[in-house]
């Protein structure tokens, strides 16, 4: 046998048994970030849509009572790919739940809590960053920065870390008035996710006026 094709063979087996122990792993993971995030919502229908084979899942809800609906997506590390897995780790770095809950009724304002980890990333991404009014703020869990553009939002952004126990896994929270709708970005963590987002969603009622 070819000294070249040894090695071949061997990459070859390891690829293929990474793939099959990832794609197991993966969909134990999306199992409970789901069934948590379901927990917490109580959804009276739901929708799961595959993206990207094994990597993760958009997802709607039906909602009642002070929602109207929920929508989101669920991203996990590509544990599936032995080659691509740990450069993922450097990069993406974990699994990702991004959640929006559509508000039935009238909010406040503007409002951000970001992890102070996660500031530069949220930089990018929130408009007009550098308009709001910013704070720092040490929790017993973490430090966040609150970003607001309406008098008294600050209050309740405290009030809502203080009162969900929003720790280090909550890379982002927003309550935005104009589109009716609440954000959060989560690092999942299985038994802790569901707390976090019954907690949380026993809490919104700090926004709407």
């Amino acid at each position: 046998m070819s000294d070249y094709l040894v090695p071949i063979i061997v990459l070859a087996l390891y690829a293929t048994l990474g793939y099959f122990r990832g794609k197991k792993k993966n969909s134990w993971i999306a199992g409970w970030i789901s069934r948590e995030t379901e927990d917490a919502l109580n959804p009276a229908d739901t929708d799961y849509v595959n993206i990207g084979g094994c990597i993760g899942y958009n997802f709607t809800y039906s909602l009642k009572g002070s929602f109207k609906a929920a929508s989101g997506t669920i991203t996990m590390l590509p544990r599936q790919s032995a080659l691509y897995f740990p450069v993922s780790l450097l990069t993406t770095k974990n699994d990702r739940l991004y959640l929006n809950i559509r508000a039935e009724g009238k909010l406040a304002g503007e409002g951000h809590v970001v992890a102070q980890k996660y500031i530069t990333s949220a930089r990018k991404l929130i408009s007009g960053f550098e308009s709001f009014n910013r704070e720092k703020y040490v929790s017993k869990e973490d430090v966040f920065y609150l970003l607001w553009n309406t008098p008294g939002m600050e209050t309740m952004l405290r009030e809502f870390i203080d009162k969900t126990g929003a720790d280090k896994n909550l890379r982002h929270f927003c309550c935005h008035a104009e589109n009716k709708n609440f954000f959060f970005h989560v690092k999942p963590r299985r038994e802790k996710l569901g707390v976090f987002l019954k907690s949380a969603v026993l809490n919104l009622g700090i926004f709407y006026t």
